[in-house]
């Protein structure tokens, strides 16, 4: 039989290296063809909504929060027992939940500049930016999970992960690159979701929450039994659907009467009682369940399965009714619940 010659042979060994380069590329194709560009989009936009309102509801709870502790120091300040054991441990308490708060806006942000960079991605190359905002976003999630006293979660690595994807069509490329992304992202966004949900960080946000009321509460009747506050704005409500205001010597008039002042002291009493901390605990909730759906959609689409961002986008409303309903408890306003 005669021998092929060493030429033929590399001819041959060429060939099978190209079809096996075409096999893995065609195969790369198929499993990527499926990503909606377009939806990726959309959820890029609809995920930074969510981590930019959810940012800006933590900053509302902190001020609320602040003016739990201003409370706290009233009462004590005014028991002089400002510095007892049980006053240092209460504070602690509110340096904890401050901290807390801040890490976690801190993790949102990340988010949000995260899900600006997929958004770009789905749009064009932005592999590094993508990378690098992942990167942030893990270190965020770090200093996190170690604030609340919870091991740093172990997540892949975005290093290149995005930027080394290759091959021969340029949508194909683009939407692979989409589908690492959103994996990486997927990841992410559960670990921290878990951390967010730990029942410590909901202890602290929830049974914490009648404790601060009662205090705000206790800070503001101390006040208002001193005089501190012109009661004419209430009586003027009580007057208004008679077109009617309070003279400007209520306040004096009220004094007088025992049982009218007894009687304006449990319509204050009263209003203090719609408490806006049930709104954070409600606000905390919601950012948890933003969280899990994104987890859901991203799922989606990387099955190229059609996306619904109909719940996140009702979350992100929702989460800005809550900031705007935060901001009227403090007029003394409704508060629905």
């Amino acid at each position: 039989m005669k021998r092929p010659n060493l030429k033929s042979a590399v001819n041959i060994w060429g060939k099978i290296e190209m079809l096996v380069a075409l096999f893995f590329v065609g195969f790369a194709i198929s499993a990527c063809a499926s990503v909606n560009i377009n939806a990726a989009q959309a959820l890029g936009k609809v995920g930074r909504g969510v981590a930019v309102q959810a940012q800006q509801n933590i900053m509302v709870s902190d001020k609320e929060f602040l003016r739990g502790r201003d409370s706290e120091a009233l009462c004590h300040g005014y028991d002089g027992t400002e510095k007892s054991e049980q006053y240092t441990n209460i504070l602690n308490l509110f340096d904890a939940i401050q901290l807390e708060l801040a890490k976690r806006s801190v993790v949102f942000d990340k988010l949000a500049d995260l899900y600006d960079a997929f958004s770009e991605l789905a749009g064009l190359d932005a592999g590094a930016q993508t990378e690098k905002a992942l990167g942030d976003l893990s270190g965020a999630i770090t200093a996190y999970a170690t604030q609340i006293k919870q091991p740093a979660p172990l997540s892949s690595d975005a290093t290149a992960a995005i930027s080394k994807i290759g091959g021969i069509i340029a949508t194909e490329i683009q939407k692979a690159k989409i589908k690492e992304a959103s994996i990486l992202i997927r990841e992410k966004v559960d670990v921290f979701e878990q951390l967010l949900g730990n029942k410590l960080v909901r202890a602290q946000i929830t049974g914490f929450r009648d404790f601060l009321a009662s205090d705000r509460e206790a800070a503001f009747l101390k006040l208002w039994d001193a005089g501190v506050y012109d009661p004419k704005p209430l009586l003027d409500d009580f007057g208004t659907d008679a077109g009617l205001v309070a003279q400007n010597n209520a306040a004096a008039l009220i004094k007088s009467d025992p049982k009218l002042s007894k009687a304006l002291r449990e319509v204050v009493n009263k209003r203090l009682k719609r408490s806006q901390f049930n709104l954070i605990e409600k606000s905390y909730d919601e950012s948890l369940s933003a969280l899990r759906h994104l987890v859901l959609e991203h799922e989606k689409l990387e099955k190229g399965e059609p996306l619904d961002l109909t719940r996140l986008q009702t979350i992100v409303a929702e989460l800005r009714g809550i900031a705007v309903l935060l901001g009227k408890a403090k007029d003394g306003s409704s508060v629905s619940q």
